[in-house]
């Protein structure tokens, strides 16, 4: 290829010069290249149309396969539902008969029952007059034997008493030789040495004594204690009552701020709502006897309301 054919293949760019080889070249290579995209767009077309038949053949398919699962769906939905109702009326069968038979047995039961109360009511008030017969009965019986004993005791009046005298003497006598003296101990039930029976009633007599921790508590000096003047006994038996300020009986006045018994608050409050009258209030009213009697008044009355109630 020399440099004229160079020239002659390709247009000058400055369009003063055209190639008409080069345009003629152009046109022959489109043209071959549109028949041979026709050729090909003719071959697919026939496959795109093949292809297409062969989709709405599928989507027919597809459409009676849908319309077969929907018609198979309800008809289970259907019978579902028809089984389900079916099972519901005979389990709802089922229930009522066991209700009817709970019920039955339920009526049953309460009639056995009132009839077991009733036969036990009558067993019971049976049981109940044969029991005051016997009691009755006791009592006339423990009557007879007291009047019996007691008329032989009159009979025997001073030889049961010189018997008595004559037993005590025997039992003083020997007193020395008894080392341990038991009684029975009401305390616990039991028989036990005299001395463990007298410390256990005057432990419940000591009910209100101070245990140590209470008396610590209380931080009295030995004179404030020796200013109490309490006995011995009183210590004992009453210290809880008389030294500690139990806070079930104690609080703080409202008039005087101090600890004081509750007595004492509540009689104070009394004091503060009652109405009464002092003793130179009522000599001032200059009431004669019959004209006070007149008015009916009660203790209670007066004590509260006599300022309204005496003119």
């Amino acid at each position: 290829m020399g440099i004229s054919n160079f020239f002659n293949k390709y247009p000058y760019t400055d369009f003063h010069e055209l190639n008409l080889d080069w345009i003629i070249e152009r046109y022959v290579t489109l043209t071959e290249e549109v028949n041979t995209l026709k050729t090909w767009v003719a071959q697919h077309k026939i496959e795109y149309a093949e292809a297409m038949t062969r989709l709405e053949a599928v989507e027919s398919e597809i459409d009676t396969f849908e319309q077969q699962i929907t018609a198979h769906f309800n008809q289970l939905k259907a019978d579902l539902e028809a089984d389900f109702a079916r099972q519901q009326a005979e389990l709802e069968a089922a229930l009522n008969q066991v209700k009817a038979e709970v019920d039955a047995e339920i009526e049953q039961l309460q009639e056995d029952v009132a009839a077991a109360i009733a036969g036990f009511e009558n067993q019971f008030n049976e049981l109940e007059t044969n029991i005051i017969n016997e009691v009755a009965q006791l009592k006339a019986d423990v009557r007879r034997e007291v009047t019996e004993f007691y008329n032989v005791m009159q009979a025997n009046n001073e030889y049961v008493f010189t018997y008595v005298e004559n037993r005590l003497d025997e039992f003083i006598e020997s007193l020395p030789e008894i080392l341990t003296v038991m009684v029975y101990n009401p305390y616990r039930g039991e028989v036990t040495d005299i001395q463990t029976a007298i410390n256990d009633l005057y432990e419940v007599a000591a009910i209100w004594g101070l245990t140590a921790s209470q008396y610590d508590s209380l931080n009295l000096t030995a004179e404030d204690y020796d200013a109490l003047d309490l006995t011995a006994r009183e210590y004992d038996t009453l210290g809880y009552k008389l030294l500690y300020k139990d806070p079930a009986h104690y609080m703080i006045s409202p008039f005087t701020g101090e600890y004081v018994p509750l007595q004492e608050v509540i009689a104070g409050l009394a004091q503060f709502h009652m109405e009464g009258l002092t003793a130179s209030e009522y000599d001032a009213k200059d009431l004669t006897a019959t004209a006070y009697d007149d008015l009916e008044l009660t203790a209670f009355n007066y004590d509260w309301f006599a300022n309204q109630l005496i003119a």
